[in-house]
């Protein structure tokens, strides 16, 4: 690439400050700016093809000069395949947003949507394609594909975004691992269902393809179906293990679900989505079977029992989220254990840990990553996520120091002898067991 594009790397963990300014969360993060200002981020294939592949698309003129209406037309007969977006005399600001979103949704979806600019109304408006819409000077016109759809937009700049991607997506297409960021990235809610590609459910196909064909989510969410083999793990994440036919609403911004349980009519399906809509349908919460109460010093906690013992205001709690297969996770739930052995006899505190893959925090709560540990201290003041150290001493030490019913820590040595008894009862109880 060298004389076509500059290829540089920060270590963001000196440049912290630049790291932070550009909203780098995980590594590597890659990123593309034009002219000193950001396009888009890089979330191909970490590999050599990959990376030429997107430098050179990204080098090509991401909004197409039509200079006629001729043009135009031929312009969306050439993409009429896909959906393309016609900006008309567009001014400073929604001009500038208009490119910058033509590179970073080319990148997710490289031969399904295209961008063309024309410099008047008139123009615009003797394509054959437009005539019938009549576009404006600064207005960007949709045209689905197929040419059999077309919308206008002329609203604010910030809003261009949500717009464009929400007709960028088929009005119930596949959602898949290869396309799944344009869903996740989309700002909407999603109607899902999940079907055999190989012999999906002509029916189910049928009411959801009307469903959304009649818009009754009124734009406030989109449709889409998965492959029940390919996606299963995201279809048992969901909570719809073993259901046909299997149906949900999912945000991935909130990471919330809303599973259905109605009749599969067209009509109660439309209810449903419509009290969605409107804001009466209340997350389905999973949860594992609320265990009977122990003497161990770590408790368990499940989606149903969270409320009771994580927001219980007479006590400080510290919990931990995590997931079974978390290296981090493995590594911090041993000292986290040793922690909860030593504050055994606080009777104010609580150190608890909930397996996250297979319980719902309530949605302010939600780990976003593994481990998620947040400290609730009593009387119902704030939470405070827990960032620091993962040792028993900085477990130990956080929840000293933010607890409101203020302790002593118990001497250490008393603490892991005791742990040491517990431990050799344990030992004794599971050889009696097999026994």
């Amino acid at each position: 690439m060298k004389g076509k594009a500059v290829l540089a790397d920060v270590d963001a963990t000196v440049e912290k400050d630049l790291a932070s300014k550009y909203d780098v969360k995980g590594y590597p993060t890659i990123k593309l700016f034009s002219n000193g200002e950001f396009l888009t981020e890089y979330s191909g294939a970490r590999d050599k093809d990959g990376f030429i592949k997107f430098i050179e698309r990204s080098l090509l003129p991401s909004v197409v000069e039509l200079e006629s209406a001729e043009k135009v037309d031929e312009f969306l007969e050439q993409h009429k395949d896909a959906t393309s977006y016609v900006g008309v005399k567009l001014g400073d600001d929604l001009g500038a947003a208009f490119k910058k979103l033509s590179f970073s949704l080319r990148d997710v979806m490289p031969d399904k949507v295209f961008f063309g600019s024309v410099a008047d109304a008139a123009t615009a408006a003797g394509a054959k394609a437009l005539s019938a819409a009549k576009p404006a000077d600064n207005v960007v016109a949709v045209v689905k594909t197929g040419g059999e759809d077309v919308e206008i937009y002329d609203g604010k700049k910030e809003e261009l975004e949500k717009w464009v991607r929400f007709n960028a997506i088929a009005a119930f297409g596949e959602i898949s691992r290869d396309n799944s960021q344009l869903y996740t990235t989309a700002g909407l809610p999603v109607v899902l269902t999940f079907l055999d590609s190989k012999n999906p459910d002509a029916k189910v196909k049928d009411m959801f393809t009307k469903l959304a064909a009649d818009k009754v989510s009124e734009g406030k969410a989109l449709f889409a179906w998965a492959d029940k083999e390919a996606l299963k793990s995201f279809q048992d994440y969901l909570g719809l293990t073993g259901k046909d036919p299997a149906v949900a609403i999912y945000s991935f911004q909130k990471d919330t679900k809303f599973v259905y349980d109605g009749d599969f009519t067209e009509d109660a399906l439309s209810k449903w989505i419509k009290s969605f809509v409107v804001g009466d349908l209340k997350p389905t919460m999973k949860s594992e079977p609320v265990p009977e109460a122990t003497d161990d010093p770590m408790k368990v906690v499940v989606g149903d029992s969270w409320k009771d013992v994580v927001q219980d205001a007479s006590k400080d709690v510290l919990i931990m989220q995590y997931a079974p297969w978390c290296g981090h996770c493995k590594k911090a739930e041993p000292e986290l254990e040793k922690a909860a052995a030593r504050l055994a006899s606080v009777g104010s505190v609580v150190v608890a840990k909930m397996d996250a893959t297979l319980n719902d925090a309530p949605e302010a709560y939600k780990a976003k990553g593994f481990p998620t540990i947040h400290f609730f201290p009593s009387g119902g003041k704030d939470s405070i996520e827990h960032s620091g150290g993962r040792s028993a001493d900085d477990f130990v030490e956080f929840i000293k120091e933010h607890a409101t019913t203020k302790f002593e820590v118990p001497d250490a040595d008393a603490a892991d002898d005791k742990e040491d008894v517990e431990e050799e009862k344990k030992d004794e109880q599971e050889k009696k067991d097999e026994l």
